[in-house]
């Protein structure tokens, strides 16, 4: 098991609090354990999925073509087809 020791420092009434959880049977290593997994649930919630589409939408608004670029041979949005065109393309730049 991989574990790291970790240093923690406490005012002196979190001290207090440390040492009744301790005289109740309590281990300090599970109390921070629990608290670490709580903290992560509560962020992991409140993180939203990333939207895609709407990144990839803005940074094309942002960075449009240039007006007198001449259309594309295929769909930008068809991966299959845009793998195609890069794959032709790499293969003419590297002859």
């Amino acid at each position: 098991m991989d574990s790291r020791l970790l240093n923690v420092r406490l005012d002196a009434d979190r001290v207090r609090k440390a040492k009744m959880l301790r005289e109740r049977g309590v281990t300090l290593s599970e109390v921070v354990r629990d608290a670490i997994d709580q903290r992560f649930a509560a962020l992991a919630q409140s993180v939203p999925e990333p939207d895609v589409r709407t990144a990839v939408e803005q940074i094309f608004a942002r960075y449009p073509d240039p007006p007198d670029l001449p259309p594309r041979e295929y769909d930008i949005l068809d991966r299959r087809a845009a793998r195609k065109a890069i794959v032709r393309r790499l293969r003419r730049t590297r002859q």
